[in-house]
């Protein structure tokens, strides 16, 4: 069941208000709702609860991330800030969600000082209220690991002075989050049955939880990060699973790619690919795997659907080709025996592609790999017969709204919708709970080196995949075991927009943001970085409401 749209509501509740004829209602603000005549009901505090959900809105925009990372390449920069992010030109010219977050907080702060007034049942006021501190907390937690200091405004205000305060450090942004998160997670309810206040898509527990998770694994608080995500493990949270196989399953011919020793092994391929693959397909959004998910429906008066179904793809499926893999991430994928992949140098590839009349030995680079290449990446000579009858992808160098790196995702998007610009009825999910389990590892692996239950759950993720288990006795160190956990961290939420902010929390961006190259060998975009891109800057909108920014931003070395 879809939770009701973000926009739809917002636009009832304004119509609502509007439609009213005194005349004396003409001098309120035309911006923003009035608290006198508008907290009246417990129908009216659902709308105005509903409104702070469209923070989550196009989820699917965190993809742009992967572009700004050395998983990507955004070919135009009008869409995103990812194309100068990732090229190094980052100044205060632009803006990477400060102002945004900051209308979502202002939002948030008008709700929660004023639920308190309207008549309804107080156990659900209660609720309500924890619902709006956890998406308060998340919007806080990716301002402060975006731009470091920010100003903390905990109550809504009417003179836009009123923001012009010195921001507070990041240390104290992120006390403020876990005290938020930890007060008001177990006041929410595991999962919602549906209609009237209980819609799908609300913050759960687990949500709360696993936003708490992600917090402490930014900042390395291992075995805090460790517990909160063990905690979410426990709530019957699972991997999307195909169990039986369809004939449709199986229409992509990978048997010149991939080595069958029997049926058994083919099966689980198979079985492999469908799982992670079509996780993501708007028939299985409301899997056991999603703990939070921005909602989208088909395309509408009201609004647009999931984009990824055009930012993806390539020409001749209709996409744009906006957001498409480097070799990098391609190279990230081990063999399907669980070893690393020995690539080819770039110019060997090259060679090997013969400039689109490829030889074997190019196709030898993508045979008896993780499955989850297969299930991501759209290669030269890909089959993905869902989405197009006998499709077979061939890379076209050139042209409008082809990839630049001879590369497209596959992954995220769900064939049922092809039709149509930006038409994917397809949730976004924002955490699921592979995720979790990696989170667990690496957490856990921090705090005391491998056992276990880190490598059950990373068997669990690269079974549900059909990959074979971690080697325990080859990865049986913490400094061996963190390269594994990286690795299954990059490949398994590749697209998702994971890894622009791990390469910064790891300290490798210095290492792998470097002049990106397509398949040829040409040149696709020149990379450079600095280390205080590890922060981005505050845009100059803000800089010009509040001097007090100016001396935090001389500080992050801008």
């Amino acid at each position: 069941m879809k939770y009701i749209s973000y926009k739809i509501v917002a636009i009832l509740a304004i119509t609502a208000l509007a439609s009213c004829s005194d005349s004396s209602l003409d001098k309120l603000p035309q911006d923003q709702i009035s608290s006198g005549s508008f907290w009246t009901s417990e129908k009216e505090t659902r709308l105005a609860l509903t409104g702070c959900y469209a923070y989550l809105e196009g989820g699917y925009n965190n993809a742009y991330d992967d572009g700004a990372s050395d998983n990507a390449y955004c070919q135009y920069p009008w869409e995103s800030t990812s194309t100068a992010i990732s090229s190094g030109n980052i100044n205060e010219g632009i803006d990477r969600g400060y102002k945004s977050r900051y209308t979502a907080i202002r939002q948030y702060n008008y709700f929660l000082d004023n639920v308190g007034k309207a008549p309804m049942n107080e156990s659900l006021r209660t609720r309500f209220i924890a619902e709006a501190k956890v998406l308060r907390a998340m919007t806080y937690f990716e301002l402060a690991r975006n731009f470091g200091a920010v100003p903390l405004l905990k109550n809504a205000y009417s003179d836009p002075l009123e923001t012009a305060i010195a921001p507070s450090s990041e240390a104290d942004i992120i006390a403020f989050v876990l005290s938020e998160l930890t007060s008001v997670a177990d006041q929410l309810p595991a999962s919602y049955a549906g209609g009237t206040n209980n819609e799908t898509g609300r913050i759960t527990t687990g949500a709360a939880w696993a936003i708490k998770a992600r917090v402490e694994l930014q900042y390395g608080k291992w075995a805090e990060a460790a517990a909160s995500a063990e905690h979410v493990m426990g709530m019957g949270y699972e991997l999307f699973r195909v169990s039986a196989l369809t004939s449709k399953d199986t229409q992509d011919d990978y048997s010149s790619f991939v080595t069958f020793a029997n049926a058994a092994e083919k099966e689980k391929f198979y079985k492999g690919l469908a799982s992670y693959e079509q996780q993501f397909w708007a028939v299985n959004e409301n899997s056991k795997e999603v703990i939070l998910a921005a909602q989208n429906i088909d395309n509408s008066s009201y609004e647009y659907g999931n984009g990824l179904n055009t930012l993806f793809p390539c020409s001749d499926l209709g996409g744009w080709s906006s957001i498409t893999p480097t070799a990098g991430l391609v190279d990230a994928y081990w063999d399907k025996n669980g070893n690393v992949f020995s690539a080819p140098t770039a110019a060997q590839r090259a060679s090997n592609y013969n400039n689109g009349t490829p030889n074997a030995a190019y196709y030898d680079e993508f045979k008896n790999r993780d499955t989850r290449l297969y299930a991501s990446i759209l290669f030269p000579s890909n089959p993905w017969d869902r989405y197009s009858a006998g499709y077979v992808f061939n890379w076209a160098k050139g042209g409008n709204n082809n990839s630049k790196t001879g590369y497209n995702f596959r992954k995220l998007v769900d064939p049922a919708y092809t039709t149509t610009d930006w038409d994917g009825a397809q949730d976004f999910q924002i955490i699921r709970y592979a995720e979790i389990l990696l989170t667990y590892a690496e957490a856990k692996n921090e705090v005391s080196g491998p056992d276990a239950s880190i490598y059950a759950a990373l068997k669990d993720i690269r079974d549900r995949a059909g990959m074979p288990a971690i080697d325990e006795a080859v990865y049986n160190t913490k400094d061996k075991l963190r390269q594994v956990i990286r690795n299954e961290r990059r490949i398994e939420l590749a697209g998702e927009g994971q890894r622009f902010q791990d390469i910064r929390r790891w300290n490798i961006a210095n290492v792998v943001m470097k002049t990106t190259y397509d398949i040829t060998n040409s040149p696709v975009q020149v990379r450079t970085w600095e280390e205080k891109f590890v922060k981005m800057p505050y845009p100059q909108s803000a800089l010009d409401r509040n001097p007090f920014l100016k001396e935090a931003q001389a500080a992050k070395g801008y």
